[in-house]
């Protein structure tokens, strides 16, 4: 029990790392992708939250690189607490051995966040995709 307690805390507190000023313009950055990747799966009608924490995990980016590379920095120098001679020795083997676990927990946690902003972050995404869908129309039309 005392685990689970911990484990909640710990995530309560990732997801304050979570730069929310950064997803509307991660979204907006990824326009045509985000277009392109609805449309693909537009017969599996999937809500707009489900389509876009889906489309988070396939691009596999954080909404913010350098708030993501600042946490990732504090997490290796949390590992590496002892003395090490090899300081950069270190790190590479703690990035070839964690970062790839990092990330994908951090892009877990964007989807979780998502899911906790929803009702701010949906309207947003809508529109933004009606705009660029009316752009498409008038530009063809």
């Amino acid at each position: 029990m005392a685990v689970d307690e911990a484990t909640k805390r710990k995530n309560a507190l990732e997801l304050f790392q979570i730069d929310e000023e950064a997803i509307m313009p991660f979204f907006e950055n990824h326009l045509d992708e985000l277009c392109r990747f609805i449309q693909e799966r537009a017969e599996n009608h999937l809500s707009l939250l489900e389509l876009l924490k889906q489309f988070v995990r396939s691009a596999q980016q954080p909404f913010n690189m350098q708030r993501y590379m600042a946490v990732q920095s504090t997490y290796i120098r949390e590992s590496l607490q002892e003395k090490i001679l090899d300081r950069q020795q270190a790190v590479s083997r703690w990035i070839q051995e964690n970062a790839g676990k990092h990330r994908s927990r951090m892009i877990q946690l964007q989807c979780l966040y998502l899911e906790r902003i929803k009702d701010q972050v949906l309207p947003k995404v809508e529109d933004l995709l009606s705009r660029r869908i009316e752009n498409l129309r008038s530009k063809l039309g």
